[in-house]
């Protein structure tokens, strides 16, 4: 095995997702000390996490940060600025990927589908915005910068529509409307460049939202999806499509839904979780790929790559 040095796990940090974070980063700490790899578990904290950062003395780090802070590109710019190497993706494209409606643009210039979709900066403004655009409920209203369905409801009514849309802006300057595509729910990951087999999602809750992903043993996975071959392919290419429309390298999951019109692309998510429930370990698992050899692969990409100025 290569020496990778001082590797430190970074887990923790600020916002609606540090529980996860916290989780995936034992998760992966275990994984590389079972490897062989001298590595520490670095809990980043919720206040004033970029003084951390600021100080930390590591050959590479792995960004086990979820949402604000981690996920947003904020702690990779401080890494790229020190010259450490980390995994996943660098600042700029975290920062893309982390803007729900800036992605949907991208993934609209590229030709992938989505839901139809707006925006309102304050929620007085989501009715207004929710006509202009001719949506229909059912709809989900969500915050622009966050992952593991946090600040996330589905609206079945305009009725609901502006309590959603105060419960979204919490945290956050803008929020998403989209219509709600009815059908089956997928997600496809991408490792160093493979993509990895097609999962369906059975959740036993409205939709999969944050209890469904981390906290429930009610939500059914199959892996890979029963699905024909073309249609795991073309979700696959839309995965990878998506991936290189904001920039990602090293890892990646695009959650979809599969309607009446064929497969539609919900967002993508540059630091997926590593948690007992997360859904990239699981699809690797069905290639052969162990927790331990998912993470040594992480460790060596970003070894590989080093910690210049940018560390493109």
């Amino acid at each position: 095995m290569s020496d990778f040095g001082n590797v430190a796990v970074l887990c923790g940090g600020p916002g609606g997702e540090r529980e996860v974070s916290l989780a995936s980063g034992q998760e992966v700490y275990a994984a590389l000390v079972r490897a062989g790899v001298t590595c520490t578990k670095v809990v980043v904290p919720a206040e004033h996490p970029e003084v951390m950062l600021e100080k930390l003395l590591c050959d590479v780090a792995v960004m086990m940060l979820h949402g604000e802070f981690g996920e947003d590109g904020q702690a990779q710019e401080i890494l790229e600025r020190r010259g450490i190497a980390f995994t996943g993706s660098a600042s700029d494209a975290c920062n893309r990927a982390m803007n729900k409606a800036g992605t949907k643009i991208l993934m609209e210039n590229a030709g992938i589908p989505t839901p139809r979709w707006a925006t309102a900066d304050v929620p007085s403004r989501a009715a207004e915005a929710v006509e202009a655009a001719g949506l229909r409920y059912p709809l989900f209203v969500k915050p622009n910068h966050s992952g593991s369905s946090v600040g996330v409801s589905r609206v079945d009514s305009p009725e609901g529509l502006l309590p959603a849309a105060e419960k979204a802006m919490v945290g956050d300057n803008l929020i998403v409307i989209e219509e709600s595509v009815q059908g089956r729910e997928f997600t496809v990951s991408w490792l160093d460049g493979e993509l990895l087999p097609v999962i369906e999602l059975n959740a036993q809750e409205t939709f999969y939202d944050y209890k469904a992903k981390y906290l429930s043993d009610e939500t059914r996975y199959t892996c890979p999806a029963d699905i024909p071959a073309e249609l795991a392919e073309l979700m696959g290419r839309y995965t990878a499509e998506t991936v290189a429309a904001v920039g990602a390298r090293d890892l990646a999951r695009v959650d979809i839904m599969l309607g009446q019109d064929g497969p539609t692309l919900l967002e993508i998510n540059t630091s997926p979780g590593f948690t007992s429930h997360s859904l990239l370990p699981m699809a690797a698992a069905a290639t052969g790929l162990t927790m331990e050899m998912v993470c040594l692969k992480l460790v060596a990409m970003a070894a590989k790559r080093g910690g210049s100025v940018g560390n493109a």
